[in-house]
């Protein structure tokens, strides 16, 4: 049987059915957990500061909609839809958006901290059912 995403599939699920989970004042993020890794669906509104911040997991950030000023180690940079950061385990990075935007972080392995917040907001961490 042929399934559409907003049909409870029990592997296929529509990223707007996931609860939106605050992460700081301003930014929100949409988790999903399964295995080694995790994967933040993070929306930050224009003039948006995410705190300057290192952790032991690699983390990948996507860009897809909307700019951010980012800054990652030394370095500082604008990213675009369409870009693509790769932090080290325990490199200070941190960002400001002027546009908003929206972006999917990966996290490998899991944050245990994002992991408790899932927890915290009764999310399961093999992923929506």
């Amino acid at each position: 049987m042929v399934y559409k995403a907003t049909n409870k599939s029990k592997y296929c699920y529509t990223i707007e059915d996931i609860p939106l989970v605050p992460l700081t004042e301003q930014s929100s993020t949409r988790f999903v957990a399964a295995g080694p890794a995790l994967l933040s669906f993070i929306t930050n509104p224009p003039g948006c500061v995410f705190p300057m911040h290192s952790h032991e997991a690699v983390q990948i950030l996507v860009i897809l909609e909307g700019t951010e000023e980012h800054t990652c180690g030394d370095e500082t940079f604008l990213m675009e839809a369409g870009d693509v950061c790769v932090h080290p385990s325990n490199v200070p990075h941190g960002g400001r958006t002027t546009t908003g935007f929206r972006g999917i972080d990966i996290f490998v392995p899991p944050r245990e901290d994002y992991l408790q917040l899932m927890a915290k907001h009764g999310l399961p961490i093999e992923g929506p059912k």
